[in-house]
């Protein structure tokens, strides 16, 4: 799949399938790979668009710090440059934080919004793992990779995901054989954006169809703070999925597909 010229860097990006589109935003370091469970079922009626955000996997990674507002200005670049008029946009985590922008200043581009597992502000436990995992890649040799990457899926993954026989192996194998790693440097610009993000000021102006999700089980994203976002933007859903923790997409896609198509139905 191609890379395309957006504002100052080289983004990679994937289509599937054809209809409606669904542009797909990944979360804080996640590449365009963290919707692979789900794309396929997606795509069956829809034009589902995957990339890496600006400083992660096979896009441009320039050296200074990111603004979640830079971010989302890719994604609308990305649409300009591929003539989608109006989109579903769907935002795990941090990529929540990026389509809550685009919501926000073109509503004109927004059919209808979903945000998965994401907030208004990133704090606490989020916080201190964002902070944690970087001092660690900083540490390097001689901690394994292993190691690092088992720090992430104790915080992103359930209790009962990674209590399942072969996950943990799975996952590992999976993430180790990723052909672009992810860097410092890519790590520490998007760190800028993720904690000087802040939407409380202006979420309550959010004016498209969405619908927000949480699970009972995520340690990064609270039920707390998106029960608080559903309060806020005006004739938002709600669901939270039992069992599960910061990337319902990854642990039980069927059940993901199955609620962000219903809600799209709509």
């Amino acid at each position: 799949m191609p890379k395309i010229k957006v504002n100052d860097i080289n983004l990679y990006y994937e289509i599937h399938g054809q209809g409606q589109p669904i542009v797909c935003i990944s979360g804080f370091t996640g590449d365009h790979n963290g919707w692979g469970l789900v794309v396929e079922g997606l795509a069956k009626n829809h034009q589902v668009i995957t990339f890496d955000n600006r400083g992660i996997g096979q896009s441009d990674c320039p050296d200074y710090p990111y603004t979640m507002e830079m971010m989302a200005e890719d994604v609308i670049a990305l649409m300009q440059a591929l003539h989608l008029q109006k989109v579903h946009l769907i935002g795990n985590s941090m990529g929540g934080n990026i389509a809550q922008i685009i919501a926000y200043q073109h509503p004109e581009l927004v059919k209808s919004l979903v945000l998965s597992n994401s907030f208004m502000q990133a704090h606490g436990r989020l916080v201190l793992h964002v902070r944690t995992r970087l001092d660690l890649m900083k540490l390097g040799f001689p901690i394994p990779d292993e190691v690092i990457l088992h720090e992430l899926l104790l915080w992103v993954y359930s209790s009962n995901y990674l209590g399942q026989p072969g996950v943990v192996e799975m996952l590992t194998k999976a993430a180790l054989a990723n052909p672009v790693a992810t860097t410092i440097k890519g790590y520490e610009s998007q760190l800028n954006a993720l904690l000087t993000f802040d939407s409380r000021k202006w979420i309550d102006e959010i004016n498209v169809p969405c619908l927000v999700i949480s699970a009972d089980d995520d340690l990064l994203a609270s039920r707390e703070e998106a029960q608080q976002m559903v309060r806020r933007i005006s004739g938002a859903q709600y669901f939270c999925f039992e069992n599960m923790g910061h990337l319902p997409q990854l642990e039980r896609p069927e059940d993901f597909n199955r609620l962000v198509l219903g809600f799209i139905a709509k």
